[in-house]
């Protein structure tokens, strides 16, 4: 099977509309349209704002992606040079969605939102490089050592 098969075939098992929300339920989105990519992030900034040693995403058009209640931001700088905004609900704290301002068409969903998580399945890991020292990355049909090009 070609690369490109498996890819497809791992983002295939989400369809739209794929919704979500926080902890508490303030914050609740739907995306209508399936992720472009998916992926385990294993950098350090990720493994700081989770309090775990990755955290699993996946992609989605941002003109599909619709989000409603209250929320905060925080924004930082990537290796990359990009500000990357993680946005979380302002009541309950839960992290909902990252946009770098280097990819302003995509966002980043974190998975643990998702109503059905069952349907994730990651394509990718990134940043294997950061990886915790006591885990070994979840198996996946691509892995990069940093992040590749959105």
């Amino acid at each position: 099977m070609e690369l490109r098969d498996k890819i497809i075939g791992q983002l295939s098992a989400m369809t739209p509309p794929i919704s979500g929300g926080c902890l508490c339920g303030d914050v609740t989105y739907i995306c209508r349209e399936a992720p472009v990519w998916s992926a385990n992030c294993h950098c350090r900034s990720c493994q700081a704002l989770s309090g775990g040693p990755f955290v699993s995403a996946f992609s989605v058009p941002a003109q599909c992606f619709n989000l409603t209640g209250g929320t905060v931001s925080f924004r930082r700088n990537a290796e990359s040079g990009y500000e990357v905004v993680t946005t979380h609900c302002a009541n309950c704290g839960s992290r909902v969605y990252a946009q770098s301002k280097g990819a302003t068409h995509l966002v980043n969903v974190f998975a643990t939102t998702l109503d059905d998580a069952s349907c994730f399945k990651p394509v990718s890991n990134v940043y294997v490089s950061e990886a915790a020292h006591w885990i070994d990355p979840p198996e996946t049909v691509i892995n990069f050592a940093k992040m590749p090009q959105a």
